[in-house]
């Protein structure tokens, strides 16, 4: 690469927007307290952003600075995914801000630059251009979760996720340095070549080099074995930064895995499915069980995330392009109905962050409950919700990719999860209120809420509508 231009400059044009207004509010950080302010600033910027997204389609394919980075349709879908859980966390955070008392400006020019990262990682062509964006997101979302320095359950949390992400980190760099020492290359395409034709089983060294990548991308999206983070992360951090984490990130770690998976090792395809059945597996059978002991919401939320991100890895499995586009759906409709889910919590104020608090919710807030309904219905799998239509797509994907065993257990798993889920519906509705009402919902966190509920149901009733945007790499 002999440097930039101004055409491959312009690829960057919505990271440059979010990069624009973070340093916009660090510079004004002082002088701006009011919360509705910076809220507006970034719900703004990230409309544009994705506006300017999905604009830079119109002029098809364009790679930029060497062959490190792309716009295609497939990073689009993700930047724009990206932008929309942006522009739903920032609303959800507006009551939160003031209640813990944290510095407006600060905390969104962190959102704004984490989702920069998530966007330069999804748009990456190469191994180290996708390790540079996963680390500037990883970098913002510790300081999110310990943004909330006088609480010391926030603090632990920061603490366990920066020194788990640390090992991982090194264990995704020791996966690109072999990788190099394999193939000579970082970038997908000169990756791919050099492997074509070559025995994974015969070469020990890419052996290693593709399980260390897996494991170091499995992370950040959460998936069993490398899940030991995020129930602890959830718990401790605020709930809006919790939601983004379980919405925004994930779905950058899930475009990175569909990347390198069919573009960079699509000749290994055979060893990775394997690789990505045994994580899909482990995390639903994980996520599902585990979450039927929990009492405290955000961490039944965590394990549940646990859990969606099995489901979502299973339409990888089949190495194809149909099977990435089931994934690309159920990670759409994973973002909205996990927002919405934490969405509610975040309107009940402290009694949403504990199980008991839902007893008798119908007969205080019935249209708090219905939402409470809808997200959980979804996240449950049942008709007519999106969550019925991403999870028939994936698991119609594994079962033709040749992994009947697979598909059986994520429904069986469906109906363990739910009673976690169904059992807070029971309290909502067939309990006795324990607690005074809680407070109205602000409109910002309604106006969320509503959009969240929107897509679930639309996605229900007209999943086509959604799934012809989902094209894979």
């Amino acid at each position: 690469m002999n440097g930039a231009n101004l055409t491959d400059v312009a690829l960057l044009l919505p990271e440059l927007i979010l990069v624009g207004t973070a340093l916009a509010l660090l510079l004004v950080a002082r002088r701006v307290r009011k919360v509705p302010r910076v809220a507006a600033a970034t719900v703004l910027a990230a409309l544009v952003a994705a506006f300017v997204s999905g604009w830079q389609l119109s002029g098809g394919t364009q790679t930029g600075f060497g062959g490190m980075f792309t716009v295609d349709a497939y990073s689009q879908f993700f930047k724009i995914l990206i932008l929309a859980a942006l522009a739903l966390a920032t609303l959800l955070s507006v009551r939160r801000i003031d209640e813990e008392r944290i510095r407006p400006a600060e905390y969104h020019a962190l959102l704004l630059l984490a989702s920069t990262g998530m966007m330069f990682a999804v748009s990456a062509l190469d191994l180290l251009t996708l390790y540079l964006g996963l680390e500037l997101m990883t970098l913002c979302s510790y300081i999110l979760v310990g943004i909330t320095v006088e609480r010391s359950a926030s603090n632990e949390a920061a603490i366990k996720y920066f020194l788990l992400a640390s090992f991982a980190s090194a264990l995704l760099l020791y996966g690109i340095a072999l990788t190099y020492g394999v193939t000579g290359a970082t970038d997908f395409a000169a990756i791919a070549s050099a492997l074509s034709g070559v025995d994974p089983a015969s070469n020990p060294i890419l052996l290693a080099a593709i399980g260390l990548i897996a494991a170091g991308l499995a992370f950040k999206i959460s998936a069993a074995p490398f899940h030991a983070w995020t129930p602890d992360a959830y718990q401790g951090a605020s709930v809006p930064v919790a939601a983004f984490l379980a919405a925004a990130s994930k779905a950058a770690g899930l475009a990175a895995i569909g990347r390198v998976c069919l573009v960079a090792f699509a000749s290994e395809s055979r060893f990775l499915s394997v690789v990505l059945a045994g994580l899909a597996g482990l995390s639903i059978l994980v996520g599902s069980i585990i979450a039927l002991a929990q009492t405290d919401m955000k961490r039944l939320l965590a394990y549940s995330s646990i859990a969606h991100a099995g489901y979502a890895i299973l339409g990888f499995i089949s190495g194809t392009p149909d099977g990435a586009s089931a994934t690309m759906t159920y990670t759409c409709f994973h973002v909205f109905m996990t927002l919405g889910a934490f969405g509610v919590v975040i309107a009940l104020g402290a009694r949403g962050e504990k199980l008991d608090g839902y007893q008798g919710l119908a007969a205080q807030r019935p249209g708090t409950a219905a939402l409470m309904l809808l997200f959980l219905l979804s996240l449950t799998g049942i008709p007519p919700t999106a969550g019925f239509a991403a999870k028939f797509v994936v698991i119609l994907s594994v079962m033709r990719a040749g992994y009947p065993g697979l598909a059986v257990l994520a429904v069986v798993c469906s109906v363990v999860s739910a009673f976690v889920y169904l059992r807070v519906a029971v309290l909502m509705y067939m309990k006795e209120p324990q607690e005074p009402a809680p407070s109205g919902c602000p409109a910002p966190v309604f106006a969320a809420l509503a959009v969240a509920a929107l897509v679930t149901i639309l996605g229900g009733i007209f999943p086509g509508s959604f799934l012809r945007w989902a094209v894979s790499p």
